[in-house]
């Protein structure tokens, strides 16, 4: 069965039990996940920031201090960015995901067209890497941009919040050391959320 087929763009019940679909999620309109990359450097940068100024001690507590901070955040920032848009460049605007849905699990499953951009994120990273403090940088932006280079399953059962985001087609799961973001059409939407409600704890609702 060829990835059209099997991934169908609407969600399904296949014969073994398992519902399965896939969503094209344009790169460009839907923000949510340019805005969780910049949630994420955000809760980078405040505490670097913080501690850096607490080791140079009040002395360097002045305008020129802050100014030059501003400056390497807004640069890690433009990186950010940087990578992003050659990311969107590179799978023409459009991030394929391909997902499996039974009682247990939600699988994030590699699809065809990310196989495609595994060397450019890879020398995306690797030129990242280069700058000072664009390494974690690199594997954050990477690492979630690239999610579904590896087969990624999430327990219902280790599910700690469920946040749903319809206005971005998404359904973000929290766990205890992760998470994980469910793209899903707007006619199917309340369905997966529905059933994923039905199947994680109380507490995780």
């Amino acid at each position: 069965m060829d990835g059209v087929k099997e991934y169908p763009a609407r969600v399904t019940l296949f014969e073994d039990g398992a519902y399965r679909w896939s969503y094209d999620m344009d790169m460009w309109r839907n923000r949510y996940l340019l805005t969780f990359l910049v949630k994420v450097l955000a809760a980078i940068c405040a505490p670097l920031c913080a501690l850096i100024l607490y080791w140079l001690g009040p002395k360097y507590m002045n305008l020129r201090t802050y100014l030059i901070m501003a400056l390497c955040v807004a640069g890690l920032y433009a990186m950010m960015l940087g990578i992003y848009a050659v990311c969107a460049l590179a799978m023409r605007g459009v991030y394929h995901l391909c997902y499996e849905m039974d009682a247990e699990t939600v699988v994030l499953v590699q699809s065809p067209a990310t196989r495609e951009r595994n060397d450019t994120l890879s020398a995306i990273a690797s030129l990242a890497r280069v700058a000072p403090g664009g390494g974690r940088l690199a594997r954050r932006v990477g690492g979630t941009l690239a999610m579904a280079e590896v087969v990624g399953t999430t327990y219902f059962a280790n599910i700690t919040r469920v946040r749903p985001h319809p206005e971005w087609d998404v359904i973000n799961l929290r766990e205890w050391f992760g998470m994980n973001q469910i793209y899903i059409g707007a006619e199917d939407y309340a369905f997966v959320r529905d059933y994923i409600y039905d199947h994680v704890r109380e507490s995780a609702k």
